[in-house]
């Protein structure tokens, strides 16, 4: 198999949608349990451990996030989407990101070391229209 074979498949791998799941995945025992919950209110601000559905426009969104005690926060989406946060009109610089757990509808978990105080969660090239979005502390 050629270099370019071997390359493109490489990349179709990795943009391949998700395998189907029999069942969803139990986050029960994680710091994402909160996934399974009812959304919050989409025109406010994002609060740790409660999802909320956020429409795009243009495929961006953006939100306020107060977080109240130093630690690894994750924001995880459940779509194609940059996720990004804010601090003093400058974007941070992630600690870490995957993917959230198989089956769990997560698509995508950005981490970052965050002390108190109040961030701007921007999102943007979203390729749907709505984004589900989860922040959540520690790993």
């Amino acid at each position: 198999m050629s270099l370019s074979a071997i390359l493109l498949a490489g990349l179709l791998a990795a943009t391949a949608e998700p395998a189907a799941c029999s069942a969803p995945a139990d986050l029960s025992a994680t710091p994402l349990a909160a996934w399974t919950q009812t959304d919050g209110a989409a025109d406010a601000a994002i609060v740790p451990g409660r999802p909320v559905t956020l429409a795009m426009a243009d495929g961006a969104a953006a939100r306020t996030l107060t977080i109240a005690a130093a630690g690894r926060y994750g924001v995880a989406a459940d779509g194609r989407v940059w996720i990004d946060l804010v601090a003093h009109g400058k974007p941070l610089t992630s600690a870490e990101h995957g993917h959230g757990p198989a089956c769990s509808g997560i698509r995508k978990i950005v981490w970052f070391d965050l002390t108190p105080g109040t961030y701007d969660v921007t999102l943007s090239k979203a390729a749907t229209d709505r984004v589900r979005v989860l922040v959540v502390q520690g790993r």
